[in-house]
């Protein structure tokens, strides 16, 4: 069994939680740095944001995965995001979001030996080649 049968959905929204609020703190500081304190990098505030996008995306899934727990249909969840149940199915109800794991990719097979490669002829004798006498 795979790690993700094992979560703990509560534990899995407190550690979105903390994400979240931590990485849309530290950007904050950023865009309006506290009076006499210098603004942090702003290039660890693009990672930061950055991040958030991935963040946020995991809190939807989650928020989402709460809700149809609660009842709510694939067309009331459609409806918010401005488009239809089946796309937000496809979006949020898929094999990963259900949290059911994906099955492994199936091994490569073997690939037969190749040929040898050919011998090729000896260069013929060319006089003055590659340098001419002097």
């Amino acid at each position: 069994m795979s790690d993700t049968q094992h979560r703990d959905p509560a534990d899995e929204r407190a550690v979105l939680a903390k994400l979240l609020s931590t990485n849309a703190e530290f950007v904050a500081e950023v865009l309006a740095p506290a009076e006499g304190r210098p603004a942090p990098s702003v290039m660890a505030a693009l990672r930061a944001a950055r991040s958030l996008d991935s963040v946020v995306d995991d809190v939807l899934r989650s928020l989402v995965r709460q809700a149809r727990d609660e009842g709510r249909t694939w067309a009331e969840i459609g409806e918010l995001f401005g488009t239809s149940r089946q796309a937000a199915f496809q979006r949020f109800g898929g094999a990963s979001a259900s949290g059911m794991p994906i099955p492994p990719i199936p091994p490569m097979p073997e690939f037969p030996d190749l040929p040898p490669m050919p011998t090729m002829p000896p260069m013929p004798k060319m006089p003055g080649w590659p340098f001419p006498n002097h």
